[in-house]
Order: structure tokens, then sequence, then C-alpha cells
């Protein structure tokens, strides 16, 4: 299946992973914009949206996550390693990325050491709700598959 990705596919990913993460900044920026103006770049804007900066900053960020997750979470192309040192380098790969952003761009203080044990936090939270929601879609198709199995196997009988 994954020989046959286009372009397409992957501008799709992109494209959704963006909407997913612009998406929870669009929330917490409803719900803190005006209390954490000032504090973040994120909240430039308070309540009132987000900047193009801001935009455009997280949608490089959603290029970097498809990257890592089809170097490293495909057997496209690494495909002796095992599993979890593959999960860990991208893991480890979009860390250092959202750090490098929060010190380039002023996501939050870099001296602030709440702001960062948020940080840990919430990146926390937001990786094990994806990791169980691609095992959950993985255990649907799972059954999808073995469904269309069994229907095979009884036509042929």
């Amino acid at each position: 299946m994954e020989d046959n990705k286009t372009v397409f596919n992957y501008l799709g990913e992109l494209f959704s992973t963006y909407g997913i993460i612009l998406l929870i900044f669009v929330v917490l920026n409803y719900l803190l914009g005006d209390i954490a103006n000032g504090y973040s770049s994120f909240f430039e804007l308070g309540k009132g949206g987000l900047t193009t900066a801001t935009m455009l900053q997280l949608f490089l960020l959603s290029v970097i996550i498809c990257i890592a997750r089809n170097l490293f979470l495909t057997d496209r192309w690494i495909k002796k390693l095992r599993i979890v040192i593959r999960n860990t380098l991208f893991f480890v790969t979009i860390t250092i990325s959202i750090i490098i952003f929060v010190l380039l761009f002023g996501w939050f203080p870099a001296n602030d050491i709440t702001a960062w044990i948020g940080f840990i936090l919430s990146f926390a939270i937001c990786s094990v709700a994806g990791v169980l929601l691609s095992k959950l879609r993985e255990q649907t198709e799972n059954k999808k598959m073995e469904k269309a199995l069994e229907r095979f196997k009884d036509t042929e009988d």
C-alpha cells in the first residue's frame, strides 16, 4: 500500500496534521488568549486569533512531523530498526523541533519552568492521545481485513 503513495497522499497527511494542530491552538487561543496575551507569541492577538507568523510556524512544524512520520514510522526508509526505536526517534525528533521553535519563535519564555512543565504535560497528553487513536484505527482496519478474508474464504468454499 505504501508503494502506491502519491504526492496527494503526502499533502493530505500534511494538511490533516496541520488542521489538527491549528484546531488545538485555536481552541487554546479562544480559552486563554486574553489571559496569556503578552506571555506567548501564540497569543499576540488575544482571543482575536493567531497571527500569520504563528500559522506559518505551525505549518512548518506540521511539515517536520510528516517528514519524521514517513521517515521513522513507515517501512519505506528504515526497515530493519525495531519499532520501539523508530517510535523513540520520531518523538525525539518532534520534541527537539518544538524546543527549537520555542527558542526561535518565543512560543513561551524559555526561562519559565512552569511553561516547560506545561509543555511537557500537554505534549505527553497529545502524544498519548495520538498513539491511542492510531491503535484504535489499526484495530479497526485489522477487523475489516479479517472480515474481508473470512468472506473471501467463504466464497472459495
